[in-house]
């Protein structure tokens, strides 16, 4: 297991590989009209060869369902990310098949929404864009969260279940739907054959139960004793992401706190 950072400032290129980061994750830009917005080969080349490290995944926030099911600009752009993601085969460093990070957007909360039509819709999409992924070979990791569209482990798996894909695949974050959705040992179990990438931050709960703040590792209330454990011994990824970190002593300590872990 490797560890990934998200683009940003918070260390110089020329420090990320000595202070012991390997790849980084990259993203698409959001929304069905995006395409204009994408980073271009050349601006991924440039970001990978300054600071001389792999590519972990590219990413997507797209919503693909909305009260009513299925939007079908979602689907096709994603299938568009798909063939981008290909395109990029060779930088994925230790992963064995380029990966595509997808982030659902929230679940629908409009009055009337049709919870079966959004279910059906989740399915239908990501069939498609899986039928996309399979000929490319790419992985579509899905990214649960728990106010999302897929919001746990057992909700991926009903959707992985209807699909029947092998390109839909999970990208793990604890601190999105650990232990409100899932508990945190069960979690890693369930979805562990099926993790292609994990990520690291942290939550904080307010009094009523809700999360009330998202941070870097070792912020919250996640314990990381348990979650690299669990990581170690159900899950193969190569690549660890460090998230929401606010400066450079946010990441090294997040770092340290990992490597202790492990």
């Amino acid at each position: 297991m490797k560890f990934a950072l998200m683009p940003g400032e918070t260390l110089p290129p020329d420090q990320v590989r000595s202070e012991g980061f390997e790849a980084v994750q990259l993203f698409f830009a959001g929304g069905a009209d995006g395409d204009a917005k994408d980073p271009s080969v050349e601006d991924i080349d440039k970001i990978l060869q300054a600071a001389n490290v792999a590519l972990a995944a590219m990413t997507l926030h797209i919503d693909l369902v909305g009260a009513t099911g299925l939007i079908e600009a979602d689907v096709e752009r994603l299938q568009r990310c798909v063939d981008k993601t290909a395109a990029l085969d060779g930088r994925f460093g230790d992963n064995e098949n380029p990966v595509l990070v997808w982030h659902p957007g929230g679940y629908p909360e409009d009055k009337g929404c049709d919870d079966r039509a959004v279910f059906s819709g989740l399915c239908a999409g990501l069939s498609a864009a899986c039928s996309a992924a399979e000929k490319a070979g790419v992985l579509i990791a899905v990214e649960m969260t728990r106010a999302g569209s897929i919001g746990g482990a057992e909700s991926f798996l009903r959707v992985q279940d209807r699909v029947g894909s092998s390109a839909l695949k999970v990208c793990i974050d604890g601190a999105n739907f650990i232990p409100d959705r899932t508990p945190l040992e069960r979690a890693v179990r369930m979805l562990g054959p099926d993790i292609a990438i994990a990520h690291g931050k942290d939550s904080r709960f307010a009094a009523n139960g809700e999360v009330s703040d998202y941070g870097p590792t070792g912020s919250g209330c996640l314990d990381y004793k348990a979650y690299i454990a669990a990581l170690q011994e159900y899950a193969e990824m190569p690549y660890f992401v460090f998230e929401y970190y606010n400066s450079r002593d946010d990441l090294i300590k997040a770092r340290d706190l990992v490597r202790a872990c492990l």
